[in-house]
């Protein structure tokens, strides 16, 4: 689903991509419900055929207090990712600009398919956190009604476009999405304008959360197409940790997530990795 908001109408396929940063850093009980618990938060990816762009650490918010980024950033801590059954450590480095990122700066230090990978990270005051994933295999999209660099007119009354891949492995699930790519694309207006003009634009949602871990297609209704201009198609292979973190919210109602279970061992949040296919489709969107 592509819309300019995290939230409102079908916001919970749009919400569950965007999850694990919001997820973490507060509560929505009252202040007499808690003691504050300061906590390790982590946030965290490996994507296959790149370097390590983001893992972020920060604790978690106190109750009732506005959340500032910068005031609950973890900083001078020892952050590296370890290769399991691969050679490969690569130590992060934090990044001043954003805060509670560490990112690697070695551009040779290439995430690969199939390997496990361990998180280790130790704070300034000897706190420890420690995680594992393993990134699923590659695979590619095999087949799509849409041709690639076509120019398609947006088109409700159309058939939906329709879309599959081979099979990945390692994988927990599949998340097909859709990106704008152009910087200021103009909006398709539909009833629930104020849905897509009211938050800032994402870069990418996934518009198909859940999936059968053996599903290897899917269709895109023309109602997730939220911008004219240049649009991409991609489908990534999930792993296990971030498909057991989705499988819990889609198994809550009205949002609550009491009783989450974190693949973080001295702390909260996730650890995962994904897979992009190959073959992804551009087409540019016209009215």
């Amino acid at each position: 689903m592509v819309l300019n908001s995290n939230f409102n109408l079908m916001k919970y396929i749009s919400f569950l991509f965007f999850l694990p940063i919001f997820s973490f850093i507060g509560c929505d009980e009252s202040s007499s419900s808690f003691t504050y618990d300061k906590q390790i938060v982590v946030m965290g990816m490996l994507e296959s055929g790149t370097a390590i762009d983001t893992v972020k650490l920060v604790y978690t918010g106190e109750v009732d207090k506005k959340y500032d980024p910068a005031a609950y950033a973890i900083t001078n801590a020892v952050v590296k990712v370890i290769g399991m059954d691969v050679v490969f450590e690569d130590s992060l480095v934090y990044d001043p600009k954003t805060p509670g990122r560490y990112h690697s700066i070695n551009p040779l230090k290439i995430i690969l398919p199939t390997k496990t990978y361990r998180l280790s990270v130790k704070t300034s005051d000897g706190k420890t956190v420690s995680a594992i994933t393993t990134v699923p295999d590659t695979f590619s999209i095999v087949y799509s009604s849409l041709i690639n660099n076509s120019v398609v007119k947006y088109n409700t009354f159309a058939p939906v476009n329709f879309f599959a891949w081979s099979p990945s492995r390692l994988h927990g699930t599949y998340l097909p999405t859709i990106s704008s790519l152009d910087s200021f694309p103009p909006l398709i207006l539909k009833s629930f304008i104020r849905d897509t003009t009211e938050n800032p634009r994402p870069d990418k949602i996934g518009y198909r959360v859940g999936l059968p871990k053996e599903q290897t297609y899917t269709e895109l209704p023309w109602i997730f197409l939220s911008y004219y201009g240049k649009t991409r198609f991609d489908v990534y292979a999930i792993d296990e940790n971030y498909t057991s973190f989705l499988n819990q919210y889609a198994g809550t109602r009205g949002g609550e997530l009491a009783g989450i279970r974190y693949n973080i061992q001295g702390g909260l949040g996730i650890f995962w990795a994904r897979t992009q296919a190959k073959g992804g489709i551009t087409i540019n969107l016209t009215p």
